[in-house]
């Protein structure tokens, strides 16, 4: 019985997974890569606008705001790909009935599907920080105020929140029946968290007096800002991650086996 179901769990791990996080990677070592060869290339005024925008120093600090978010999107949306395939496909094409028809739990289907697509997310994310910490190399030492430990502390808090937005998204995929519907979820929980970055850049004003709140809210800026901290940081981040998800996956879990299928 038990190797009937690592074998079940094993197809399952490919159907979920496939070729993205191939792709996904081969794309995201080329952005990491591009990005850190073609910010020096840019006009001064340009690096000066950014400096100015996100109260950072240095092109290693400039290259880095851009990194992150380019880590997070490619973890978040490279594992959403996933679970549009493992979660909201089988509703859409009406075959969930005929997959759940096996000898087996929900929580078996639901943890063999969701499991190996969160984890591939998680590599993911770990070598493009590990990259991240290689490129950046250059722009550290005497008089910069960024570092290797930050950047790859601060990939891995991008990351890290990547993931946990993941299995929060299990809840609301496992009752949509539709591809945009989900997407367009997935979409607005990614951009939450981005939206006080983007106050920073346009309506900076709003800030005033609130000091304290800009420095707690306004992602990947604030990371750089405090480069020094953010190895204790990236500890209680990804603990805060861990613990957050596992407990949306619970709740996940208890959705998914008291819902009904059609």
């Amino acid at each position: 019985m038990q190797a009937t179901l690592r074998r079940y769990r094993l197809l399952e791990a490919r159907h979920a997974v496939g070729w993205v996080p191939l792709v996904s990677l081969l794309v995201g070592l080329a952005i990491v890569v591009f990005t850190a060869w073609l910010m020096p290339l840019f006009p001064t005024p340009v690096i000066t606008f950014m400096e100015r925008a996100f109260l950072i120093r240095g092109m290693g600090a400039v290259i880095l705001v851009n990194e992150y978010i380019g880590i997070y999107l490619l973890v978040f949306f490279g594992g959403v790909t996933g679970l549009m395939r493992a979660l909201v496909e089988p509703r859409e094409n009406r075959s969930l009935e005929l997959l759940l028809s096996k000898p087996i739990s929900r929580r078996t289907f639901l943890m063999a599907r969701v499991g190996p697509i969160l984890l591939a997310a998680t590599a993911l994310g770990v070598v493009l920080c590990l990259l991240l910490g290689l490129v950046v190399r250059p722009f550290t030492g005497e008089g910069s105020n960024v570092s290797v430990a930050g950047a790859i502390g601060a990939g891995l808090i991008f990351t890290a929140l990547a993931v946990l937005l993941l299995c929060v998204l299990v809840v609301p995929l496992l009752l949509v029946r539709d591809a945009f519907q989900g997407l367009l979820i997935a979409f607005v929980t990614w951009i939450v968290p981005l939206f006080p970055t983007a106050v920073l850049l346009y309506r900076p004003d709003l800030y005033e007096g609130r000091d304290w709140l800009r420095d707690m809210i306004v992602l990947g800026p604030n990371l750089l800002w405090y480069d020094a901290a953010v190895p204790r940081l990236t500890a209680i981040a990804l603990a805060v991650a861990f613990v957050g998800s596992w407990g949306a996956l619970v709740l996940g879990t208890r959705m998914f086996e008291r819902a009904e299928l059609r």
